[in-house]
């Protein structure tokens, strides 16, 4: 009786540990989008935790192809940066545990009901960063990095966007044009990194837990 409560409570603790981890291996980057006036849309990068075990200091996200007029919201110490490829935010510091919202704004160029894909990286203390690129597999299988993405909302003045009229099917999906793709090229370098941290992890557990199995088992008088 005395060898099975231990093995239990062992068995317990692994599992806990398994749950701890895979919280953050399982969490994904997401992106939501709003209609706003004058034919812009607000979108929002919402990260769940930082790169394994380490607070995020940054974030790049690459632009929707055409997209013009781009704002980055300020906050919390975080800066935004615009260029004509990618939105960034430096100078902040967001705790390992901790999930942030990352907001700017934006005139897109889709039309609505189209699936606007946003490589994203996320960078951390210790040059760790995780980087969400990843295509979305259509359900046959979850990725483990997928880049954030958002349909894009319908917008009432959508002729200021320059899409009123447009032929392109609602469920097209706007990739990044060839010059935004310096964030998916660099980011496919890390973005496995933290499933084999996980898969890593596991693997000791469970051995650990054998172990103490087989050892109170053979200390266990015979019946």
């Amino acid at each position: 009786m005395k060898m099975s409560r231990r093995f239990l409570a062992a068995s317990a603790v692994s599992f806990a540990a398994v749950v701890a981890l895979a919280g953050p291996a399982w969490a994904h980057a997401d992106a939501t989008a709003k209609a706003e006036p004058a034919g812009r849309t607000a979108i929002t990068i919402s990260l769940e935790h930082g790169c394994n075990g380490n607070p995020t200091t940054g974030l790049r996200v690459s632009l929707p192809a055409g997209a013009t007029a781009v704002k980055g919201m300020d906050s919390d110490g975080w800066t935004s940066t615009v260029t004509a490829s990618e939105i960034s935010w430096t100078g902040g510091s967001l705790p390992a545990t901790t999930s942030g919202d990352f907001a700017f704004s934006l005139i897109l160029s889709q039309p609505s009901g189209s699936t606007v894909v946003l490589p994203t990286i996320q960078r951390c203390a210790k040059n760790t960063e995780i980087a969400w690129i990843e295509a979305d597999n259509g359900g046959e299988s979850e990725s483990s990095h997928p880049a954030p993405q958002f349909e894009v909302p319908i917008n009432d003045s959508a002729a200021v966007t320059g899409t009123a009229g447009s032929n392109a099917s609602p469920s097209t999906t706007a990739r990044m044009a060839t010059q935004t793709n310096a964030i998916t090229d660099e980011g496919s370098k890390t973005s496995t990194g933290g499933l084999y941290v996980f898969i890593g992890v596991c693997a000791v557990l469970a051995g650990g837990a054998g172990a103490l199995f087989m050892k109170y088992r053979k200390k266990s008088p015979k019946a």
